[in-house]
């Protein structure tokens, strides 16, 4: 008895030290704070934020022939029919939304058949710590639904942001995942629209002219989003 508690007693220390090494290894509390902050922000976002305003969006007019935009909260932070002045705009961003948060709600964005569909999702997958496979396969199956669901609807894929200085979101992985996207918007006949390129430095980090925090965009950010996909939205 005696000898089995003292083998379990040694492994929880060694278990304990190799946790301890891993944590020291990636910033110690610095890194323990940060992520933890920003997994509780990202569930809470998810847990009462994406369901207070799913619930709103199933109660508002479901009118045809609109313009969705539809993403995280990246997208939800801009208002987009005041920006482009077009009052056929709709804006169904959730914040901490992922693909399959996306795919959750795609019943009720698509039983409208909206005329164009502008899509930004992904980053927050990265952040819950999704492969760039689980990644790619989750938005194939995303695009599946709307190619299958809403064959009249223009889908334009945007591509997932540069970030600075964000340890959960590799930009390296950011551009791998876009890659990805190009095969799948050619093979879905959808219109690919590369953001990241216009926003990010000869480091292919986000320029922080564009952005406060190394995630979201300012006001600067969103005019040149803007004027990515002015020619799109308005023909």
């Amino acid at each position: 008895m005696k000898k089995t508690l003292v083998i379990s007693v040694i492994i929880n220390i060694l278990f304990i030290l190799f946790g301890g090494y891993v944590i020291h290894k990636k910033g110690g509390l610095d890194y323990l704070k940060q992520n933890s902050a920003k997994l509780s922000e990202i569930q809470q976002d998810y847990n009462l934020y994406y369901k207070t305003k799913r619930s709103i969006f199933e109660i508002m007019p479901n009118d045809t022939n609109k313009i969705i935009f539809l993403g995280n909260s990246i997208t939800n932070f801009c208002d987009w029919r005041e920006l482009f002045g077009n009052e056929n705009i709709i804006n169904r961003g959730i914040n901490g939304d992922v693909i399959n948060g996306v795919i959750d709600r795609l019943d009720g964005i698509l039983s409208s058949n909206p005329k164009k569909i502008f899509l930004m999702i992904g980053t927050n997958d990265l952040a819950e710590r999704n492969t760039i496979v689980e990644i790619l396969s989750n938005y194939e199956r995303l695009l599946a639904l709307i190619k299958e669901k809403s064959p009249r609807t223009r889908l334009y894929v945007q591509s997932i942001l540069p970030t600075f200085n964000d340890q959960r979101r590799n930009n390296d992985d950011i551009i791998a995942i876009n890659k990805g996207l190009i095969d799948s918007t050619e093979k879905y006949d959808f219109t690919y629209v590369n953001l990241f390129d216009l926003l990010k430095t000869e480091r292919n980090e986000l320029d922080t002219v564009y952005s406060f925090d190394g995630l979201h965009l300012n006001g600067k950010g969103y005019l040149i989003w803007k004027k990515a996909i002015e020619q799109y939205v308005n023909n």
